[in-house]
């Protein structure tokens, strides 16, 4: 299997969870707002992922025109959203016992994620130092972003201004 096929069915992956986000549950709005951050709104929503979007499709030109080191921008992606479906999907899911708009899809980001390994890491296509800078950078960048800002910092900011 080739990368830039995975770079892009991790695209795919990406606009499947957010179709899953707006239907299931209520929709992801609905549940981040009475979750976390009552003041969130789908203008917000849409411009986020948008932008993760568009961010997601230049990595993957950047690889599929030139190769080599940009897979670590795929790699970014991939790991930040596999954690993500781990750190809030399943956990919150989990601890509200209450659906997570996006739980379902996050199983994608997981597939996802063993095939850039065992197709791309163990198989040779993506060097190690490579495939490490991605995985620690999608750990530290889009894994922790999305696990920590939206339901820690966000709502410790709007209760800081209420007082």
């Amino acid at each position: 299997m080739t990368l830039d096929i995975l770079v892009w069915a991790f695209l795919a992956s990406y606009i499947v969870h957010l179709l899953d986000e707006t239907l299931m549950n209520g929709g992801f709005v609905r549940w981040f707002q009475t979750s976390f951050w009552p003041s969130y709104n789908a203008r917000m929503n849409f411009f986020f992922n948008a932008g993760a979007v568009l961010s997601i499709t230049l990595g993957n030109l950047l690889f599929d025109l030139f190769g080599g080191r940009w897979i670590i921008l795929g790699l970014i992606w991939v790991v930040g959203f596999a954690v993500h479906g781990v750190t809030l999907h399943l956990f919150w899911t989990i601890r509200q016992r209450n659906l997570s708009p996006g739980l379902v899809t996050s199983v994608l980001y997981w597939i996802m994620a063993y095939f850039f390994v065992r197709y791309g890491y163990t198989s040779g296509q993506i060097a190690a130092s490579d495939f490490w800078a991605g995985v620690v950078l999608g750990v530290l960048t889009v894994g922790t972003f999305l696990t920590f800002v939206p339901t820690l910092v966000i709502p410790r900011l709007i209760l800081r201004r209420s007082y």
